[in-house]
């Protein structure tokens, strides 16, 4: 194939690709709140809409997790890293995830679709 072809293919793709990312994030709600499970347990559930600071500290290490304004961040970690901390406010899609503290973040009641069912 000619190389213009090639480059007319890739570029097509990418836009499907980009629309479909587009779509997944306008159809995303914001979670109601914000379930907070350490070292594969449940340790607490938080309600977006209430503001606060929690901190929660295990053998591994401590994370403070806060709540403002319907969104919920990592403020402060002992992890080496700190890839919890950069991931910034959230309120919907992907956990927020510390895997040296193996601590997560994960969103309920309208956090986006996760699977399909039958």
């Amino acid at each position: 194939m000619k190389t213009k072809t090639w480059i007319i293919l890739l570029g097509a793709a990418f836009l499907i690709l980009a629309g479909v990312v587009l779509l997944q994030r306008l159809n995303a709600k914001p979670a109601s709140s914000v379930e907070v499970w350490s070292e594969g347990k449940l340790y607490r559930t938080l309600d977006l809409s209430q503001d606060g600071v929690l901190r929660v500290e295990t053998d591994r290490g401590w994370n403070e997790i806060t709540v403002k304004k319907g969104r919920v961040s990592v403020t402060a970690a002992s992890c080496p890293d700190g890839d919890c901390v950069r991931c910034g406010e959230k309120n919907s899609g992907v956990p927020i995830v510390c895997l040296p503290n193996r601590l997560s973040l994960r969103f309920s009641d309208g956090g986006g679709l996760d699977g399909v069912s039958r």
